[in-house]
């Protein structure tokens, strides 16, 4: 199959019934994409009686009916009915970044053997409180699935995109089978190419499938999927094995395996969730009995756009908590020595802010030398210390109890990264709010300063729009340091 370059031809499908309430937010998202090439947005009626149609005539998308009702049948006339060569599944309760599609097609790019791209979703708030669980439920079967049958089994249907030809190749959607538009479809496009899940794709989709549900309804509803899920594992497995082991063998096999199954699970879900205590104590939010909220900034500093957010903050007379690289210290002192006198927080976010931090050995000298830098600017030893990307394994907490340091994340992130206008920056931050919230946000990209990811023109244009609307609600912004009441400094 030949890869798809910047002119390729995207068909985005979306079924549809009575979602006026959601997808005039799925459509805005989905058009301003960043992707450069030609899309269709595919809207498939599935006999709606309220406004869908229209709302989505309005916004300029294809819409074309289907009067069989439920989503597989609706997400197979739009997937045959679509003109490109990359078919891409979604929902119309989803809200999608704003680089959503052209990370797709990088990622079908990368890997011109891949027949499918696959990720992840989170809930829009308000998240049922057990949502973090099934994050890493969802992460623990496709790892499973990837050591046993080389795939992912679990797909999300609103974030999964495939070639259209390997689709036809396999007869399209077989709507008598369980779960056609993820499960099932991705099994049998493995048969033919390969099939990727980038758990860094994400995309925040509406809770309402879960709204109403009791937790043990839900947890029975998860067993059961699970159980098919293994079911089906455990034949491909025994038949893989019976053509070379006995059966006793494959079994030891199996059961050699669960540990290590279990410990990288165990792993994964301390590594990669911002809350998770798995290696010790992590602070993400405060009282939530109070209308507290902490406005957060990774990255920085990293200027004009970080002198524009304290003038900002400064003209709000509002203190927030400043996370800082220290390469990017020692590039910009004043800064820093404003943030110190305006009364804001500073915070120590690495040295180089290594993507993977925490398992490297230099983890402990990376904080060090940026406590150093932070002291020979501005004169204080900062108490707090976030991880890069909310990353962390046991030994770099070990590290920061030497230390004298407090691990920090955040309750709500504001995806500042990939999203399409301040404007929808501004509101999922304020939907996602909390009564005790610490909010991520970046004034910053690393290291990196004259590149377009280090353009937080969004942030800086997002943030007095966050500020008013959540001063209207009645909360109050505090630094972390008054939020979790500790002092900022050692």
């Amino acid at each position: 199959m030949s890869v798809l370059n910047d002119t390729g031809m995207i068909s985005i499908v979306l079924p549809a019934f009575n979602e006026e309430k959601y997808i005039t937010q799925c459509l805005t998202s989905l058009q301003q994409q960043d992707y450069k090439g030609e899309y269709e947005i595919i809207v498939v009626d599935n006999c709606s009686t309220d406004r869908t149609t229209s709302i989505a005539r309005e916004l300029g998308a294809t819409v074309i009916h289907c009067e069989s009702k439920g989503a597989f049948p609706a997400r197979k006339a739009g997937a045959f009915a679509a003109r490109g060569d990359i078919v891409v599944q979604a929902d119309a309760d989803t809200v999608y970044p704003g680089d959503w599609l052209s990370r797709l097609i990088e990622q079908f790019d990368r890997h011109p053997e891949a027949v499918a791209i696959g990720g992840r979703f989170i809930y829009l708030s308000p998240s049922p409180w057990w949502a973090p669980i099934e994050y890493f439920v969802r992460t623990a079967m496709n790892v499973l699935g990837m050591l046993i049958v080389r795939r992912p089994v679990i797909i999300s249907g609103a974030n999964f995109a495939f070639r259209k030809d390997a689709f036809l190749g396999i007869g399209g959607y077989d709507v008598t089978a369980y779960s056609p538009d993820q499960y099932n479809i991705s099994s049998r496009l493995s048969k033919i190419g390969k099939v990727i899940v980038d758990s860094t794709l994400k995309v925040q989709t509406s809770p309402r499938r879960v709204e109403g549900k009791s937790f043990i309804r839900i947890a029975g509803e998860c067993l059961a999927n699970i159980s098919l899920i293994f079911r089906y594992l455990f034949t491909v497995f025994r038949d893989t094995f019976r053509v070379n082991f006995e059966t006793k063998r494959a079994f030891r096999t199996t059961m050699m395996l669960l540990p290590v199954i279990i410990v990288l699970g165990y792993f994964s879900h301390g590594y990669y969730l911002p809350d998770s205590q798995a290696f010790g104590d992590v602070y993400y939010k405060g009282n939530e009995s109070e209308m507290n909220i902490a406005l957060t900034f990774d990255d920085g500093p990293n200027d004009p756009y970080t002198t524009d957010v304290l003038t900002i903050l400064d003209t709000y007379r509002i203190q927030a908590t400043f996370f800082l690289i220290g390469s990017n210290v020692l590039l910009y002192p004043d800064t820093v020595r404003r943030m110190l006198a305006k009364g804001h927080t500073i915070g120590n976010h690495t040295f180089n802010h290594n993507a993977n931090h925490a398992i490297i050995s230099g983890t402990c000298p990376e904080i060090r030398k940026t406590q150093e830098a932070i002291m020979s600017v501005a004169g204080v030893l900062p108490h707090f210390y976030r991880p890069p990307h909310g990353k962390k394994s046991p030994w770099e907490l070990q590290c920061l109890q030497k230390n004298g340091l407090m691990e920090i994340t955040w309750s709500v992130a504001t995806e500042d990264q990939h999203v399409g206008s301040p404007e929808i920056l501004a509101r999922n931050m304020v939907a996602n709010a909390k009564p005790g919230g610490i909010i991520l946000m970046h004034d910053g990209y690393g290291t990196m300063h004259d590149c377009p990811q280090a353009n937080k023109s969004f942030t800086v244009k997002a943030l007095p729009i966050i500020i008013e609307e959540l001063r209207k609600q009645g909360y109050r912004f505090v630094t972390v340091s008054e939020l979790l009441s500790v002092p900022a400094y050692n």
